[in-house]
């Protein structure tokens, strides 16, 4: 990476500090001084980013750190290194009950991309999640059902409805874990992209996450698309998953000109170098926000407006600040077209979603999912479509 971008208010120049490649700032760069900081807000904004543990791990090493902050940001980074020790835990019985079943998988996200940090006790996660072929997946949840996983997402007919590919557990030891059996979750949008989970599953590698655990998980380029591609339909607001990306882009080697002609076969090109090209952008990168190599292209038009938005309104955005235009990364399409179309899908159905919150009624997402609704004929039809490889 390059220079670190430097940003006008200085509680988000301690978030980007923390999740800087090295501790050691730029030649002449003066930190940010601690005394006109409250630990409170500090806090709120970095759990807003997902980076508590790092920016911990950053602000306890500073010689002006209040003594009286030591200890929670301790506690901080404590819980994250328990979490992820019981991540590890549970995937090793996972892992173990999907390898009996003969069901390959690889683990994405979570403790995989904590391995891009310097330190994996920085990257924050909470869950797990799982990618297995669609053709393994009803295998892969009698195997996971019979290791004493529990379902999380028990609205069977809205999940037969619905077609997400994607299924809410809890595993064994009290992990929350998405089974997946594609990365782009609502029906929607495999409509939308070419989508190639399969192969994607075929060329895993494994790597070592600590304590002795090696997993497979996404090959180098492909770990870019997966954590790209999510980035952007969760909006690409979070530094955490900005962290993410430009490590897993770092982590490509020789290989990152694979990225734009693999992103392009599934049609993902453009909101993964919308995604590739923020995170080079707001934490500093070849070019001082390039794609660097990685034979992206991302829509001028998009990309114009993205960088706009980002330099009128200032990146990482704090809490209580306005909307930042994470419909642009969610709605990037193939063509225009589809980008336009998107985008007014996604102002609609976020009215719809409003609407119903002010009735008091459940959303359609992972509220209305998690109702207990036991219906075994929606249950069946869900896992025939899922077997059926279609759509």
């Amino acid at each position: 990476m390059g220079a670190r971008p430097t940003v006008r208010r200085p509680l988000a120049q301690i978030l980007l500090d923390s999740v800087a490649p090295s501790d050691r700032p730029p030649p002449g760069a003066t930190p940010v001084p601690l005394d006109g900081i409250r630990l409170e807000l500090l806090a709120d904004a970095a759990q807003d980013h997902r980076i508590l543990p790092a920016v911990a791990k950053h602000v306890a090493g500073r010689p002006d750190c209040p003594e009286p902050w030591r200890a929670p940001l301790r506690r901080a980074r404590d819980e994250q290194v328990v979490r992820h020790l019981g991540a590890l835990a549970e995937l090793a019985v996972l892992g173990a009950a999907l390898d009996r079943a003969g069901v390959p998988w690889v683990v994405a996200k979570g403790p995989a991309a904590a391995a891009l940090w310097p330190s994996p006790d920085m990257r924050e996660y909470y869950d797990l999640d799982l990618y297995v072929p669609r053709a393994g997946f009803r295998a892969a949840v009698e195997a996971l059902d019979a290791a004493g996983c529990t379902g999380v997402d028990r609205n069977w007919p809205l999940m037969a409805r619905e077609r997400r590919a994607e299924y809410a557990m809890r595993g064994p030891l009290g992990v929350h874990l998405d089974l997946h059996w594609d990365f782009a979750v609502p029906h929607g949008l495999r409509r939308s992209f070419r989508t190639d989970p399969e192969a994607m599953i075929a060329r895993r590698r494994t790597v070592a996450l600590g304590g002795g655990r090696d997993v497979p998980t996404f090959d180098p380029v492909d770990s870019v698309l997966v954590l790209a591609f999510h980035a952007a339909q969760a909006g690409a607001g979070r530094l955490l998953w900005l962290v993410d990306v430009a490590g897993a882009v770092a982590a490509c080697d020789g290989a990152r000109q694979e990225v734009g002609p693999r992103a392009r076969a599934m049609r993902i090109d453009a909101p993964v170098a919308l995604v590739v090209d923020r995170a080079a952008r707001v934490l500093g990168g070849p070019g001082g926000g390039s794609m660097g190599g990685t034979g992206l292209r991302a829509p001028s038009a998009l990309r114009g407006a993205a960088a706009a938005l980002d330099r009128r309104r200032g990146v990482p955005d704090l809490p209580g600040d306005p909307h930042r235009g994470g419909r642009l990364y969610t709605a990037a399409r193939p063509g225009a077209g589809g980008t336009a179309t998107a985008l007014v899908g996604h102002a609609v159905a976020q009215r719809r979603i409003e609407r119903a919150l002010r009735r008091g009624l459940p959303d359609a997402g992972e509220k209305a999912l998690r109702l207990d609704v036991p219906d075994a004929r929606a249950r069946e039809d869900y896992l025939r479509f899922v077997d059926s490889g279609v759509g």
